[in-house]
């Protein structure tokens, strides 16, 4: 029966950590609607001399469409933008069909994330069929500890690797997601790669970060909060079941 109940708040946890991290991303490029414009903005994407020479308002426009678009709020990437004075096509095909990847890889994370939090609930239901309240809370807060603790292992060594070498954690990560090379992009035709530049990535990465240890934080700290007002209750000889 321990197996069992360590199982059960094991996977609480996990479930947990997978909807934060899920909600971190969709928090760090969503949320914001100015972040955009900051990022385009520090890189100057819209350079007259390169090859997005186009007004910032319509630039930020069309970043918000595709957004929607990698969500499901939007059928296509048929977008038309004014380029150098011109009506054109901002995407080519090529960028629509790694889009289209992408898309998929991001409508699959939010289904992922309604699957993790229909384990997280079924995972608690059952431990208050085998647990006291007061029980469930020591075992969540050990799981939570341990399993905290083991991502933090996977994301410090993740952040080493990007740190030292992020070009090549950026490869990886596509090869490993993307079976098709669609997303290897030329730098001199594309204006998505120019739009998206490494430095956007790496601000993303961080920022997405940032949000998640303090999702962990604010998690850890109730099941702290919890556990200490039991401690107390107890201490005072009172009871809260």
């Amino acid at each position: 029966m321990k197996h069992l109940e360590r199982f059960l708040a094991g996977v609480f946890c996990i479930s947990i950590l997978v909807v934060l991290v899920i909600s971190a991303v969709e928090i760090a490029v969503y949320a914001d609607s100015g972040y955009f414009r900051k990022e385009f903005t520090k890189y100057n994407v819209n350079n007259p001399k390169g090859i997005v020479n186009m007004d910032m308002d319509e630039l930020v426009w069309v970043s918000s469409e595709m957004m929607d678009y990698l969500r499901g709020d939007r059928d296509n990437l048929d977008i038309v933008a004014t380029i150098d004075g011109q009506q054109k096509e901002f995407f080519d095909v090529r960028e629509k069909s790694h889009m289209a990847d992408v898309r998929d890889l991001f409508v699959g994370a939010l289904k992922v994330r309604w699957c993790a939090a229909a384990m997280a609930v079924i995972s608690i239901i059952s431990l208050f069929l085998l647990l006291y309240w007061k029980d469930i809370k020591v075992l969540l807060f050990r799981a939570y500890l341990a399993t905290v603790g083991g991502l933090l292992l996977l994301i410090g060594a993740l952040g080493i690797w990007a740190f030292v070498d992020f070009t090549g954690a950026f490869y990886k990560f596509h090869a490993l997601f993307f079976s098709d090379y669609e997303w290897i992009l030329d730098n001199d035709t594309s204006r998505l790669i120019n739009i998206l530049p490494e430095g956007f990535f790496v601000d993303t990465a961080i920022r997405i970060v940032v949000i998640f240890i303090l999702f962990i934080l604010i998690m850890g700290g109730l099941l702290l909060l919890v556990k200490k007002v039991k401690q107390t209750k107890q201490n005072l000889g009172g009871t809260y079941e």
